[in-house]
């Protein structure tokens, strides 16, 4: 019942423009990391090449005549350590009919061992960093997974504010009963964490009072 339970929110939020702006930066060999029911799946582009049905991106890209084949997701690997939201997003691959070729597996952010370095033009995680017992160690891996001439890591996190102190007595006092709810720790402090895997920042913008981060990045 993820889904259904945070759809509303995400809705009012703004969420839902935020993951199409960051899908709409991905491009090539995609993997996605602690990638859940696969709520960014209708937000890539995969262009309609060969028959491969693209999501909003892909359709907006080409009524502005925007799409170009540098823009286009070439192969997306989504992998997630919940057994139940990667059968969720299995579904929806299925439902969406996409004929892109997109791979969804079971596994840890944290250990990426499966995957050789270099391996991908584009890293992606939303909404992840909150839930990982060491989430340096996830941006350190996914560094390492990207590749190093050209690579993308794009991410959409949230935690503690830069601007209102208020805000962040707020979740630190509703930190545990969040953690048992979602199993998200929702007040760390993500620039820090940024900062301490070494990951090169581009852009950075601040969303919802400062608690939400859209980044831009690439391998240290």
């Amino acid at each position: 019942m993820y889904d259904e339970k945070i759809n509303m929110d995400e809705f009012v939020m703004g969420v839902k423009l935020l993951r199409w702006h960051l899908a709409s930066m991905a491009r090539g060999k995609v993997l996605e990391v602690a990638s859940g029911t696969g709520r960014n799946l209708g937000y890539y582009n995969y262009g309609l090449e060969g028959g491969a049905i693209g999501g909003p991106v892909s359709w907006l890209a080409g009524l502005l005549g925007l799409r170009t084949e540098e823009s286009v997701v070439t192969k997306l690997v989504l992998t997630d350590k919940s057994e139940e939201m990667v059968k969720t997003a299995r579904d929806k691959v299925s439902t969406m009919g996409l004929k892109a070729d997109v791979q969804i597996d079971v596994g840890d952010g944290s250990d990426l061992s499966r995957f050789a370095d270099n391996s991908f033009d584009t890293v992606v995680d939303t909404f992840g960093l909150c839930s990982f017992d060491d989430p340096v160690k996830v941006l350190l891996e996914m560094q390492r997974v990207c590749k190093k001439d050209g690579g993308r890591i794009l991410l959409i996190e949230h935690g503690r504010s830069n601007y209102w102190e208020w805000l962040n007595s707020v979740l630190d006092e509703g930190k545990d009963q969040h953690v048992e709810k979602w199993g998200c720790e929702w007040n760390r402090d993500i620039d820090k964490i940024v900062s301490d895997s070494g990951l090169l920042v581009d852009s950075r913008t601040k969303w919802h009072f400062g608690t939400t981060s859209v980044i831009h990045g690439r391998p240290r």
